[in-house]
């Protein structure tokens, strides 16, 4: 029967043990299967039970295993028989969703040959394991009792010192069938185009862990695809732990803090497209700002699939609207206010992309109440608003910075504002033509920290239906998924 998915070492099954005589078996974890920390060419007999069905990379495994074989040493694999521990033809598997791939003797075989370099090994045993199997069971509900996984030993040799040929063999012609002939399941899984797929989250720390659920059900709907996820380089890490794709590619196009750099997104198209050469069945990209969504254009594939309408993204062939918000707050109307609008007081100072003030690290001044910022002075109409300051403040969380809003001289709020804690702004207009000001301020007898100030965001509230950025980005796989499984966009007789 199935082993349990907590168990990390399995029995070894009875035809291994000619292939193992009285060496001890390096057994292979299968909740931490790399063993990036034992040396290479050290054992004699390694065993990787029922791994590789629910990794994402099959390939790096098995050299990594094969790699840890002295000369003579061998590998002895199992995985569970598509027919007989599944019962299925393909994938997704009905019983077990979390399988990456279904294995026969076949194509276990094929995976070996695809991984491992010619005569660096020899094949010693392949054979279905059904021992016990209960092929009289009645009903497809009963679980398979017995043996049913297949075997693999592989046989680490001497190189030889010759090598195989890898001259073109003259193609000939093809027999000129009157009819379909009937297909193997070896030959529609040959015949069936393996899809590939990028997947853009390019996005900071806590917008990627937003996207989380959205790209669980990325590699759900699309569980046979070969998936490229591309982040941030800070979010690489997370991204390799999720182990949810075959690749994770870093890519910055965003510094990981905000600095004096200025943001220029189309000077990295070169960098993104030399990262990102090959061709794709689909691109999609999951921030859930329009920022990014350009880079879609420089990707070869054939459908591209983004948040955002039409008309802001001509290029994509799948698309779903959202509202202007992402912060839970029904938003009619969204105004980004620059900092080029405020007036900054000495000793605050000013560059071209931000204002802000350093603070002496060593004997800080103690300046009394003096403001900093204020301004931009823009007028509003009556209703409720937000407003999200763009703010960094340096520190351990103990120093403190008082920030105001006010229309027409007239506090609407304040609260104190921290390195780890910058407060937002919920206030209301009742007479059309307020003046709005945000104002930034030390505390009287404390010293400042330093900080920048980029400008904020204004929102005011509307009628409309807002989701969570989590929400719009799973719908948005959802729609995907309608629109190239369900009605055919990647299907290759539509492509033909």
């Amino acid at each position: 029967m199935m082993p349990d998915s907590s168990t990390s070492a399995l029995p070894l099954p009875e035809p291994f043990q000619a292939f193992v005589g009285s060496d001890r078996p390096l057994v292979i974890p299968r909740g931490a299967p790399t063993m990036a920390d034992r040396p290479a060419e050290s054992e004699n007999v390694v065993h990787a039970a029922w791994i590789l069905q629910d990794v994402p990379d099959y390939r790096g495994l098995l050299r990594q295993w094969f790699g840890l074989l002295r000369i003579g040493g061998r590998l002895l694999i199992e995985v569970p028989h598509a027919f007989l521990c599944e019962r299925e033809l393909a994938l997704p598997s009905q019983a077990h969703p979390e399988r990456r791939r279904l294995y026969t003797p076949a194509t276990l075989l094929g995976e070996i040959e695809e991984a491992l370099e010619p005569n660096s090994y020899r094949i010693r045993l392949l054979r279905d394991h059904d021992d016990g199997y209960d092929y009289g069971a009645d009903g497809e509900d009963e679980p398979p009792m017995g043996g049913q996984s297949i075997l693999a030993v592989i046989e680490r040799i001497e190189r030889p010192e010759w090598c195989v040929s890898t001259g073109e063999v003259p193609a000939a012609p093809g027999p000129d069938f009157q009819f379909e002939p009937p297909r193997t399941r070896r030959e529609i899984v040959a015949l069936a185009k393996r899809r590939h797929i990028v997947i853009l989250k390019l996005d900071h720390l806590g917008d990627f862990i937003m996207g989380v659920p959205a790209l669980e059900k990325a590699r759900a709907v699309f569980a046979d695809a070969d998936i490229t996820l591309v982040v941030g380089t800070w979010n690489e890490a997370m991204a390799r732990d999720l182990d949810l794709f075959e690749h994770v590619v870093g890519f910055d196009a965003f510094p990981r803090n905000s600095t004096e750099e200025k943001v220029d997104l189309a000077a990295r198209i070169a960098a993104f497209e030399a990262l990102l050469p090959g061709h794709y069945d689909l691109a999609i990209d999951l921030r859930s700002d329009g920022d990014t969504r350009f880079f879609l254009r420089h990707l070869v594939a054939d459908v591209r699939a983004g948040l955002g309408t039409r008309v802001q993204f001509p290029f994509l062939d799948i698309f779903l609207p959202i509202d202007s918000s992402r912060h839970g707050f029904e938003a009619a109307a969204e105004h980004k206010i620059d900092h080029h609008g405020h007036t900054v007081m000495p000793p605050g100072r000013r560059s071209h992309y931000r204002l802000f003030y350093d603070a002496d690290p060593i004997e800080p001044e103690t300046l009394g109440m003096v403001y900093f910022v204020y301004g931009p002075y823009v007028h509003l109409s009556p209703g409720e608003y937000l407003y999200i300051p763009e703010l960094e403040i340096d520190g351990d969380g103990t120093m403190l910075l008082h920030l105001d809003v006010a229309c027409d001289e007239k506090s609407m709020g304040s609260a104190l504002a921290t390195s780890v804690h910058i407060p937002q702004f919920r206030f209301v207009v009742e007479e059309p033509g307020a003046r709005f000001e945000f104002r930034i301020a030390s505390l009287p007898d404390r010293p400042a920290p330093s900080f920048s100030f980029y400008g904020g965001r204004l929102l005011k509230r509307g009628a409309s239906s807002v989701l969570h950025q989590s929400e719009y980005l799973s719908l948005l796989i959802e729609l995907v998924r309608m629109r190239t499984d369900r009605f055919g966009l990647l299907r290759q007789d539509v492509a033909a």
